[in-house]
């Protein structure tokens, strides 16, 4: 059986880059991927009603993103800076939420990296720095460190959080590229397209000294001298990839780690009724809510508005009978209009389930109490086996920037030991 450079299991962000980066250095490649699709967290829609691509996964490029950067730069793909102005509805009535970041700042500026015992930020928030004073921008804080993070509050570590500098800086210097994310994902495939091995899920790794061997489900079996693991965090955590020998270290590491939670839908209208409310709308934040916030395209003029929610609640709505009947009740609701008016002006609701999908379980990876410097640890070489993807990447973990570089890093961890 020949046996080839690196099997890489996972063809998403951080799998497509891996194998770009190992082809590129003249290796030979095999991608093994469960899905019938390549993308892994991102799903592009084409040709919709809404005049342009819609995202059911990732959406954004979160701060300077300098490895995405060049690579929509490389790939000449045109990106939009996400701007607009933040509301705040309460019952229907709007308030002006801006400067909302520097207003969670305030909040923030209060963690403390060099905290020696770990906790949770509820932990940190039942202190309730700034008194009376920060109420809303606490309230504020907690409702972002939900949806941006898909966090549960007394389960993310403070530590983690408190490491990441300014928490909101992702979030407030953000793009999108407008040919949708989908069209970066068709970038990094060209390298390896005729590697990938789609529909196929790897059941056991078994290495050594000399070789590694990976079963598939089927029980067919490939040979390598490297392998690079990147799946979603939830495959890490328990026996979904049997790994022989052992290697605590992932295990340990992973299991210090929470896989987030979101709901996530995208809602095309017939015409943009908040343009007659509000004027140049980029967020509105709903932080009593079960979704907490609504977004447009702006300063790009469509006929959509994201809705999301992250952690507990939206697991609780995910979990819900009829999810796109209490969407559109949220929708009413938040802009004090009537549902009957609101159906009239729904043309389509579109969103994945990204907890209850086989393939992934989630959103994507946040540390536990305990956890702050576990991406650290699941980023070391592992004798022939080496870890990718967005868990692994602790300055931007969670996002498609953290995928790329990761994928990029395993890479060129594997060609060292090959070379």
């Amino acid at each position: 059986m020949q046996t080839t450079d690196a099997i890489i299991v996972g063809a998403g962000a951080a799998g497509l880059m891996a194998a770009r980066e190992l082809k590129r250095a003249g290796k030979t490649v095999i991608v093994l991927e469960s899905n019938k699709r390549v993308g892994g967290r991102v799903i592009t829609l084409q040709n919709t009603n809404a005049g342009l691509p819609i995202e059911l996964g990732a959406e954004f490029i979160h701060g300077d993103a300098p490895e995405t950067t060049r690579l929509t730069d490389e790939a000449r793909l045109v990106t939009v800076r996400v701007a607009g102005t933040h509301y705040r509805s309460n019952h229907g009535k709007f308030a002006l939420q801006d400067p909302a970041w520097k207003r969670m700042e305030q909040v923030f500026r209060y963690l403390n990296p060099e905290r020696k015992k770990d906790r949770s930020f509820q932990e940190f928030l039942d202190e309730k720095h700034g008194g009376r004073k920060l109420a809303d921008e606490r309230e504020l804080a907690s409702s972002f460190v939900q949806g941006f993070n898909g966090a549960d509050t007394k389960l993310i570590s403070e530590k983690s959080i408190a490491l990441q500098g300014n928490p909101t800086e992702g979030a407030s210097e953000a793009r999108r590229i407008v040919g949708g994310y989908g069209s970066l994902i068709d970038y990094l495939e060209r390298d390896a397209a005729g590697d990938i091995r789609l529909n196929t899920r790897v059941a056991r790794i078994s290495w050594d000294e000399s070789r590694v061997r990976v079963w598939d489900q089927n029980g067919v079996e490939y040979h390598a001298h490297r392998v690079i693991l990147t799946v979603p965090l939830p495959m890490l955590q328990d026996e979904s990839i049997a790994i022989e020998p052992e290697i605590p270290a992932i295990r340990s590491a992973a299991g210090k780690l929470v896989m987030g939670q979101v709901l996530r839908a995208v809602v095309v209208v017939r015409e943009r009724f908040w343009e007659k409310k509000i004027d140049a709308l980029g967020y509105l934040h709903a932080p009593k809510r079960p979704i907490n916030v609504w977004w447009t395209q702006y300063p790009l003029r469509a006929p959509t508005l994201v809705a999301w929610s992250g952690g507990p609640r939206a697991v609780e709505i995910l979990q819900s009978d009829d999810v796109e009947s209490q969407i559109i009740s949220e929708l009413a609701k938040v802009f004090a209009m009537r549902r009957g008016r609101i159906e009239a002006l729904l043309d389509s609701i579109h969103r994945h389930d990204w907890t209850h999908d086989p393939n992934i379980r989630g959103a994507y990876s946040y540390s536990g109490i305990g956890g702050a410097y576990s991406p650290r640890t699941l980023a070391r070489p592992f004798g022939r086996v080496f870890v990718a993807g967005e868990a692994t990447e602790a300055g931007t973990v969670g996002t498609v920037e953290a995928a790329i570089v990761s994928g990029k890093r395993a890479a060129r961890q594997a060609i060292r030991e090959l070379s």
